[in-house]
């Protein structure tokens, strides 16, 4: 369901390739579908080499219960600063990650976990709809766009609050990967 000439496809092809994501199924990657918080999290834990086998233990929110298939690379994340979750004890998993919370999880990740800044390498863009983006993401999403881990979505948009579509993920991840590691 991948098609050739797709813009995603050399990215999936890399983040399947190197087990940072799975297939939906045996022959599928499903790129426009959202991915959640909970998966968003499970790629940064593979990427890192996490052993996420032991689910039975407390990730410190209220909505990640044990035994889930992504309890221990949640609580990874939230011991290791790359994610707070959304307040209140939640972590909301099975939310869909928004494009700016996608970008404030790869800084955390980048400057809490391994400890180094992004490298800009774009020059500085203002998108359209500058004003969206939320003022707790604004600098994580132009760190990332800088840093040429993720683009506008056309027409000079950013479109921080819609969720990150599984291509958009494995491109992102596939860029940061091949940039950081």
């Amino acid at each position: 369901d991948v098609d050739a000439d797709a813009w995603y496809k050399e990215a999936v092809d890399f983040a399947v390739t190197y087990k940072f994501f799975n297939g939906t199924s045996t022959d599928t990657f499903s790129p426009s579908l959202n991915m959640s918080r909970a998966q968003f999290v499970m790629v940064f834990a593979n990427i890192a080499g996490v052993d996420v086998s032991n689910t039975n233990i407390d990730s410190g929110f209220d909505d990640v219960p044990n035994g889930m298939w992504y309890t221990a690379a949640v609580k990874w994340a939230s011991d290791n600063g790359v994610v707070n979750g959304i307040g209140n004890g939640m972590f909301d998993p099975d939310a869909n990650v928004t494009r700016e919370q996608m970008c404030v999880m790869i800084v955390r990740y980048v400057k809490e976990y391994l400890g180094m800044p992004l490298e800009k390498v774009e020059d500085a863009v203002i998108f359209n709809d500058d004003a969206t983006i939320s003022s707790w993401a604004k600098e994580a999403v132009y760190q990332c766009v800088e840093a040429d881990l993720i683009n506008g979505v056309g027409g000079n948009m950013f479109s921080s609050s819609n969720p990150a579509t599984r291509a958009e993920g494995a491109t992102l991840f596939t860029r940061f990967y091949k940039g950081y590691n």
